[in-house]
Formats: C-alpha cells, sequence, structure tokens
C-alpha cells in the first residue's frame, strides 16, 4: 500500500467488534484508545518490523518519518540530503531537565536499496536496540536511562511523526509503500519477528508467539471506510488520520 504525502495513518484505537452484526467493523463510534500502544515503547523488550519501499518519485519533506511517535520526536526517519535511513530517538539525560539525543543508520542499506521492497526491524532488549535489514543485523545503539516521557501519549504514527506540529520541520511527512508492519511484544529474538512476517493467513493463529503480537498489517484487508484490519487478536485498526489533525 502506498502512504501518501500529508495523509498519514495512526495506531490509536482499539475497536469492539461484539457490538456489530457478523462482526462487521464499519463505524467509527465503537472504539477506545489503545493503552498498550501508548507505552509499549517503555518495555523491557519487543520488536517491530516493517516491509517498506521509498521511490525517488515520491514526494517527501527534507527529513521525513516512516513511522514513529510526536514530542522530541521517536521513529525511523530518511533524509533526503545524505540518504540515510535511520532511527532516532531521546532519553532522558542524568541531568535534570536535559535530554540526550540517539541516533543509528541502517547501516549497508545504499539509497538504491530502497528502490525495492526491503525489511527492517527495531528490537529493544533493555538498554539496547538492534537494527536489522532483511532479518540481518545492521546495527546497534546503547543507552542511558529510558526513553523521555513524550511518547507514552499518543499512537503511532505512519507517514509522519507529529501531523499537527505547529513547527513545520517537525511533521515529517513522507509518501512511501508498505507491505508489511507488525510488533512483538517480549521478545527481541528477531527469529521470532521473521517467523511472524513470514506466516501468511490463518496459520499465523498457529504461530507459537501470536499471542505476543501488539498489531500486524500485511494491508490486504480494508473495510468500506478505508480501516486496515489488524491481523492480531486485538482489533488495533489502522485507520487515516483525520485531515483536521494534519498540517
Amino acid at each position: 500500500m502506498r502512504i501518501k504525502y500529508k495523509e498519514p495513518y495512526w495506531v490509536m484505537y482499539k475497536w469492539d467488534l461484539d457490538t456489530h452484526h457478523d462482526n462487521q467493523y464499519v463505524t467509527q463510534f465503537n472504539k477506545t484508545d489503545i493503552e498498550e500502544i501508548k507505552t509499549f515503547l517503555y518495555e523491557d523488550s519487543y520488536i517491530i518490523t516493517a516491509e517498506i519501499r521509498l521511490l525517488d518519485l515520491y514526494r517527501r519533506d527534507p527529513i521525513c518519518t516512516l513511522f514513529g511517535k510526536p514530542g522530541k520526536n521517536i521513529g525511523v526517519t530518511y533524509n533526503n540530503e545524505s540518504k540515510i535511513l535511520a532511527f532516532e530517538f531521546w532519553t532522558k539525560a542524568d541531568e535534570e531537565n536535559w535530554d540526550d539525543f540517539n541516533f543509528a543508520s541502517f547501516n549497508g542499506l545504499k539509497h538504491t536499496d530502497l528502490n525495492k521492497p526491503v525489511k527492517i526491524s527495531i528490537a529493544r532488549q533493555g538498554n539496547t536496540f538492534t537494527l536489522y535489514v532483511n532479518f540481518e543485523v545492521s546495527n546497534k545503539i546503547k543507552f542511558k536511562n529510558n526513553l523521555i516521557d513524550d511518547y507514552q501519549y499518543s499512537g503511532l504514527f505512519l507517514g509522519c511523526a507529529n501531523p499537527g506540529s505547529p513547527v513545520e520541520e517537525h511533521r515529517h511527512h513522507g509518501e512511501y509503500d508498505i507491505f508489511h508492519f507488525s510488533i512483538v511484544r517480549g521478545t527481541s529474538d528477531i527469529k521470532v519477528a521473521k517467523s511472524i512476517y513470514e506466516t501468511q493467513g490463518e496459520k499465523l493463529i498457529s504461530n507459537p508467539n501470536y499471542k505476543d503480537i501488539l498489531c500486524l498489517y500485511n494491508f490486504n484487508t480494508i473495510n468500506n471506510i478505508g480501516i486496515i484490519f489488524d491481523e492480531s487478536k486485538n482489533n488495533n485498526f489502522l485507520e487515516k488520520v483525520p485531515e483536521k489533525f494534519v498540517l
């Protein structure tokens, strides 16, 4: 699926399907905030995986965020000038009222590699993030303390960092193709993420780590109002951000 410029999506709401005949997820009223999406980044272990493609003809801000959260932004970014794909985040510093900026590029990934689908993953284990390209280690970064508090108050955005920011350069809008997105909790074993990625259709339910999937989108199942179905058990559907929240 193509995420268009200034048409980002968010993982924001958990849907209640029980109120609908035959589980037809068709309205915008039967949903609540996903508390796990707000807080999972602070957990000791998890893996985020996405299969993406960035074409030169697509429109992007000078720096765009493929997926992330607002505040002092966290997420996977692409710099149009340096042609570097990276993971950026902020952590608490030892000195009060100061924060530390952290940056790790996806090493070995050239600009031309992004012209075709590439699988990228970020795995946390304690105070280390490991970056993967096609399920092979690309880079590691260790950090002190924990993430700043900014990231526990909102959902997760795809196609931007903060679409409503009054500061234009903090919005990080970008256009790209996405074929898979998933979050798995309670593990940093990349073999688990690879197994989940490779398991298709109804077989996914039989995957031993199925219960640990916070959300999973293969972008094949979209309902009549453009909601992208969550293949996990949680009904954490992916929705286009309403226009009134996009600047």
